[in-house]
């Protein structure tokens, strides 16, 4: 069985450069569809990516198992992103497209999927920080609601009546532009 997150920390503490090496590889991409689902455009994600492991790195000597890593690492991820946010210029909202279209569909499901997708990328960025936060970390990158609320220092209940009110706000959206979120999933 592979090492955790846990096991490849230790062993970088004691000086194994490629136990960092596969942390970097094996969070990359989780990392990378966080940022581009928080911020709504793809431009910046490479570089919110190295500066979350650059930020790793160098506290990497003070890291203590106290949660689990993924947690340490979404509260580093997530002091990035809103770093980001706070340099962005006010009401930029790109409308990049980040979920893959499968290319051996057929070409209407494809154009189907892809305005879906657009649709659904357009209603996120629309939302609230607070809410757009709570959806992405719960709902796309599967953290439970104490988990984020221990990332976040917002208490649980809060969390599942913004998680509510963000659902409710996307089908209302999405509705409105003529897509209905319970007949078909993108």
């Amino acid at each position: 069985m592979g090492l955790t997150d846990a096991d490849l920390m230790r062993s970088w503490q004691r000086g194994d450069a490629l136990a960092f090496e596969t942390l970097v590889r094996r969070w990359q991409q989780p990392m990378a569809r966080l940022f581009h689902r928080l911020l709504g455009r793809a431009d910046p994600v490479p570089d919110l990516c190295q500066e979350v492991f650059l930020r790793v790195y160098q506290a990497g000597a003070r890291y203590r198992e106290q949660g689990t890593f993924a947690t340490w690492l979404y509260r580093i991820a997530m002091n990035v992103a809103h770093d980001a946010q706070r340099r962005r210029p006010p009401d930029h909202r790109s409308l990049d497209t980040f979920e893959p279209v499968d290319p051996l569909a057929p070409a209407e499901a494809r154009c189907q999927r892809r305005e879906a997708v657009e649709l659904l990328n357009r209603a996120l960025a629309e939302l609230p920080e607070p809410l757009r936060e709570v959806l992405v970390l719960h709902h796309y990158e599967g953290l439970k609601f104490e988990e984020i609320a221990r990332l976040t220092d917002t208490p649980a209940s809060t969390l599942k009546s913004r998680f509510a009110a963000a659902l409710s706000r996307l089908r209302t959206r999405l509705r409105e532009c003529g897509w209905d979120p319970e007949e078909t999933q993108p």
